[in-house]
């Protein structure tokens, strides 16, 4: 009940407020492209006005310039901001005095009271350790003021970077502050510092050495980017801060703003200034002592921070997607080592009805053929694999009844993997009811209730990682489909989508899953309904070199390509047409498109029923594929299954587990000139 209360009470004020971001953070957070975080208490409370406006503009340009997003952030109106408009630069610039610091302390009372202000090093290493933005740049941070030991005057930068693995690029801290005992803070914190440059001299921000050195030092942003990268796997929980020393042609100036810092310490001692007066006096005298001069210093040294901020974050992105990449072939790499692949959808029993005469009331039933078998499209495509000797899963249901238990002794015979098809209680196994006319489906009665229970709970992660592909029809709940796209795109599994029905398909393609779809396997008529109001001229350069009876439906498969999925090395649609055989379109990751015809086998079937061909179809596609054939075995193989199929009532024909019979039939075909067509071999990319 506590519990309850609890989540009630949090969704109530989750909903009143929520993050904000730019347009231009946003695009660069899905893109995975270099962002860098920048403070706003510099804003707000560091500089005047407008130094103070000029300065967020002008560090949000370097970082543009470098490839870089900038991410300023900010609380507005109770909301954090991740990136801030020009008009919320203005309104934070205008020195408001309603604007407050934003520290960690301050972060839940700011947005329970709807409050505006800037955010610290601290309360902004907290909102960029939210969003997963690695690097921060700032001038300098805080740390324990002199008289520390008794005061206990400590800034929460310390402790945060102990608890919050961001890295922040600043130049140090002040002399006015106590720079080795913030050292010795930051090293009990366990916070690595690091000095960029060739020794391990801890700046004071306006001098390139304070006398006291840093834990280590790096030498280049590359360096840097490493480090962070490392710090990151680790999973150590703490933030790095990488000090910049003071640009060279800075040097003089900083010398003379560090002899009036010290000018101005004595003074206060001598005037017995102590605690929180003591900061704003030093402040002053040194403005005063350097006519101004320490303000443009400071200036150059967050711009310079900002700009070694940008390459840092540029170099880590660069790393990171290297790093990816890298993963993302070894994963590719062990899926060839594994030619498991995981099918999952329906099993039915389909009884098959063909009418030999027609029958009027009074009269007996109507003689005829009639036919039990196991339909499903997933598990056809199952069967299909397994006689030809490829490893395969299916993940189904069936009811708790007599038909339930002859699907599994069925599929258990064949030698198929039923141990993830689950039987569900008090449920009748799926059954269609077909009524053919030369071997054509002409209407059918079903009750395919049963199919709401595969849920996503009987997919595993483990199971999608391990396979080589995953094949998904779409007599799976929309939601369970979803469900295992998300887990193909994270494992970088190619996901195969196996149409069943016009209108499923649709549903499909409208809840946007096409973006994580590696292969997909529509008949013409599952597109027209789809695509029924595309016009041929929206690409007319590719309609060039293609015949002109196929021009819509590759119209229709190229569309489907500029929807799909952009991970894998490859995207591609295979559909059959009829009597015309069947068209592949693959588009790799380079934007390369070729466009494969193969006709129909040049002698004709002797059709018992189509229910099943576009199945045998897509498993023996799949088959050839993950026995590294090439494109046109692997639509050779394709046909032959098919072929098969046509010519028995059984949804998947035994005989194509026979390889030397298939290859034999196939190379017979190829002698009257059956052979695929390339219609197409170019760049293209649909935008055009």
């Amino acid at each position: 009940m506590i519990t309850r209360a609890f989540r009630q009470v949090h969704e109530i004020y989750y909903r009143q407020f929520h993050t904000l971001f730019s347009k231009e953070v946003s695009d660069a957070l899905s893109n995975n492209k270099p962002i860098l975080a920048l403070e706003s208490t510099i804003i707000t409370h560091g500089l005047p006005n407008p130094e103070n406006y000029n300065l967020a503009q002008s560090v949000e340009t370097i970082c543009r310039t470098n490839g870089v997003a900038p991410a300023t952030m900010a609380v507005m109106a109770g909301s954090p901001c991740i990136g801030l408009s020009n008009e919320q630069l203005l309104e934070l610039s205008n020195k408001s005095a309603s604007n407050i610091k934003i520290s960690r302390r301050d972060m839940a009372a700011a947005i329970q009271q709807k409050l505006t202000g800037g955010t610290t090093v601290s309360g902004t290493m907290i909102l960029a350790h939210q969003q997963n933005i690695p690097v921060f740049a700032t001038g300098g941070i805080g740390g324990v003021h002199r008289g520390g030991e008794n005061t206990l005057d400590v800034s929460a930068d310390l402790t945060e970077l102990g608890r919050t693995p961001v890295a922040v690029v600043c130049a140090g801290v002040k002399s006015i502050l106590d720079i080795a005992k913030t050292l010795e803070y930051l090293e009990t914190q366990g916070v690595t510092v690091a000095t960029l440059g060739k020794t391990r001299d801890f700046p004071a921000f306006f001098t390139a050495k304070s006398g006291l050195l840093s834990h280590t030092n790096v030498e280049s942003a590359k360096d840097a980017a490493e480090m962070i990268l490392v710090n990151r796997t680790l999973n150590l929980g703490s933030g790095i801060v990488i000090a910049v020393p003071i640009p060279e042609e800075y040097a003089a100036d900083g010398q003379e703003i560090e002899n009036a810092i010290q000018l101005a310490l004595r003074e206060a001692s001598d005037a017995q200034i102590s605690g929180n007066a003591i900061t704003p006096f030093i402040l002053q005298r040194v403005s005063d002592l350097t006519s101004g001069r320490s303000l443009n210093t400071n200036l150059a040294l967050v711009r310079n921070n900002v700009l070694v901020g940008s390459q840092i974050a540029v170099e880590l992105n660069h790393i990171q997607r290297k790093s990816h990449a890298r993963k993302v072939t070894h994963e590719y790499n062990l899926r060839l080592k594994r030619n498991r692949i995981l099918v999952v959808g329906a099993v039915n029993v389909d009884i098959l009805c063909t009418k030999y005469e027609e029958t009027g009331v009074g009269k007996d039933l109507a003689r005829g053929e009639v036919e039990h078998v196991m339909g499903g499209v997933a598990r056809n495509v199952a069967e299909c694999l397994t006689r030809q000797n490829m490893e395969s899963t299916l993940i189904s249901v069936v009811g708790d009844d007599k038909l339930g238990k002859l699907a599994l002794d069925c599929c258990n015979e064949i030698g198929m993997d039923t141990r993830k098809i689950k039987t569900v209680p008090e449920s009748s196994t799926p059954v269609a009811q077909l009524l053919l006319k030369e071997g054509d489906v002409l209407e059918g009665i079903c009750n395919f209730s049963c199919h709401e229970h595969l849920n996503a709970e009987l997919i595993s992660e483990a199971d999608v990682a391990g396979s080589r592909y995953v094949v998904v029809d779409c007599d799976t709940p929309l939601e369970t489909g979803i469900h295992i796209a998300q887990l193909c795109h994270k494992h970088c599994v190619p996901l195969v989508l196996e149409p069943t029905a016009p209108v499923k398909f649709k549903q499909f393609v409208n809840s946007g899953i096409l973006g994580k779809v590696a292969l997909l396997s529509p008949n013409a008529t599952e597109l027209a309904v789809i695509f029924d109001d595309l016009e041929i001229p929206e690409i007319s350069r590719l309609m060039e070199t293609i015949p002109q009876e196929f021009s819509l439906i590759l119209c229709q498969m190229v569309r489907c390509l500029s929807m799909m999925s952009k991970q894998n090395d490859s995207r591609s649609v295979l559909t059959t047409i009829g009597e015309m055989g069947v068209l592949y379109c693959v588009q790799s990751s380079e934007e390369h498109l070729r466009v494969y015809h193969l006709p129909r086998a040049p002698v004709s079937p002797c059709i018992k029923s189509t229910s099943g061909a576009g199945d045998s179809f897509l498993g023996g596609f799949l088959a050839g594929l993950c026995g590294d054939r090439s494109v046109e075995d692997c639509l050779k193989i394709g046909t032959f299954c098919a072929f098969k199929s046509l010519e028995s009532f059984d949804t998947i024909d035994s005989n194509i587990g026979d390889k030397d019979f298939a290859a034999v039939t196939i190379r017979s075909w190829e002698t009257l000139g059956w052979n695929v067509n390339v219609l197409y071999d170019g760049d293209f990319c649909f935008d055009s």
